[in-house]
């Protein structure tokens, strides 16, 4: 009798669950709607809604040195795994019904549909407001190569110039001792940058480095911003040469510019407006290696005079650079990029990964301009 009491009781339960599940086409659905009206997200949303849950967010996260995103996703995986397998094996040893563990999968899905929706609701929505070259009024179009060398020799210049200006290791690689110090001067950089553009006025938020950043090499991830925590999060144990405009990258993302391919270009335009050659150099560096593979394969004639002015110097950063990102090159780095390019596509940017290559387009528009 007891037995019978216990199973109308979950069965109820079960039943009671059931519409909460709907959170999840909800989460499906909102990013659609919101793709549909970019310019209500963006006077709704990323101007007016999305600057303030960000600041609040950061501004208690930001009270921990650590990174309090990394410390979530281990909770929330962690917790996650830990009670499927304790509820697989209270089922099998007949210590609960099936309707008490069906309940309890209920309940895991209706989590991750409320993860959804708080997703978009924390920054998710920033995938859906205008283009940033529609933002900035750039015209974004196809240009012939002879701009793009143009653009490369311009940047390989600069690069040059900046890197007889940065430390480097004992083998000649440019090198940062001190990640913090540097990270805590990024934000100065975009406030720099907010003094030439309204658009990019917010104040910065200050990124920090990952504990088990290796793990994120393997993965081929530089860095991710966490919605959660509203944080910026870096790999701390990539090369010096990236790392910078990494950090200022994920920091494009807190102020709210989702896409990957205008995050890239946002670090860039803050880098080259830090007062620390380090930083700016960084930055040129990643413009000119998205650039210069973008000349290489419109036409490889046109890249090799190009390559010819790079100086020994930056030719022992990019070969260090290439060198350990090839060491984690394998199935858990092909499997998360797959993953990566599911996620960009269901988020509108429909080339997936090769939507970074606008960062090119963007680049060129801008020198244009």
């Amino acid at each position: 009798m007891e037995a019978k009491n216990n199973k109308e009781i979950s069965g109820k339960a079960l039943l009671k669950k059931l519409p909460w599940l709907l959170l999840i086409p909800l989460g499906l659905l909102l990013p659609r709607v919101a793709s549909a009206n970019p310019w209500a997200v963006e006077r709704i949303y990323s101007q007016t809604a999305y600057p303030v849950i960000s600041r609040i967010l950061n501004g208690v996260t930001g009270l921990f040195p650590c990174s309090v995103a990394e410390i979530f996703v281990c909770a929330v995986i962690g917790g996650a795994v830990f009670l499927l397998i304790r509820n697989i094996l209270r089922l099998i040893r007949k210590k609960q019904t099936f309707p008490c563990f069906a309940s309890f999968l209920l309940s895991l899905c209706i989590f991750a549909g409320a993860m959804l929706n708080l997703f978009y609701v924390l920054w998710g929505f920033n995938y859906s407001r205008p283009t940033l070259y529609q933002l900035m009024e750039l015209e974004v179009k196809n240009r012939p190569d002879t701009e793009l060398q143009q653009l490369c020799f311009a940047l390989a210049e600069e690069a040059n110039e900046l890197r007889r200006q940065v430390p480097e290791d004992g083998n000649g690689v440019f090198y940062i001792e001190n990640y913090k110090e540097y990270f805590k001067r990024i934000p100065a950089a975009y406030e720099n940058l907010g003094k030439r553009s309204q658009l990019f006025s917010s104040p910065a938020a200050v990124a920090k480095g990952v504990i088990a950043s290796e793990g994120m090499s393997w993965a081929g991830i530089s860095g991710i911003y966490m919605p959660y925590t509203a944080e910026p999060n870096v790999n701390i144990h990539q090369p010096s040469l990236l790392m910078l405009s990494s950090a200022a990258h994920e920091t494009a993302h807190y102020m709210g510019f989702a896409r990957e391919d205008e995050a890239n270009f946002i670090a860039y335009l803050a880098c080259i407006n830090s007062d620390d050659p380090a930083i700016a150099y960084s930055g040129v560096m990643l413009a000119l290696i998205h650039c210069s593979n973008g000349l290489y394969n419109s036409d490889p004639n046109k890249y090799a005079p190009l390559r010819e002015m790079y100086s020994d110097a930056m030719v022992h950063d990019l070969a260090a650079y290439n060198a350990y990102w090839d060491t984690y090159e394998g199935e858990i780095e092909e499997a998360f990029d797959s993953l990566n390019d599911n996620y960009l596509k269901f988020n509108q940017q429909q080339d997936g990964v090769k939507s970074y290559g606008m960062m090119v387009d963007l680049m060129l528009a801008y020198y244009r301009q």
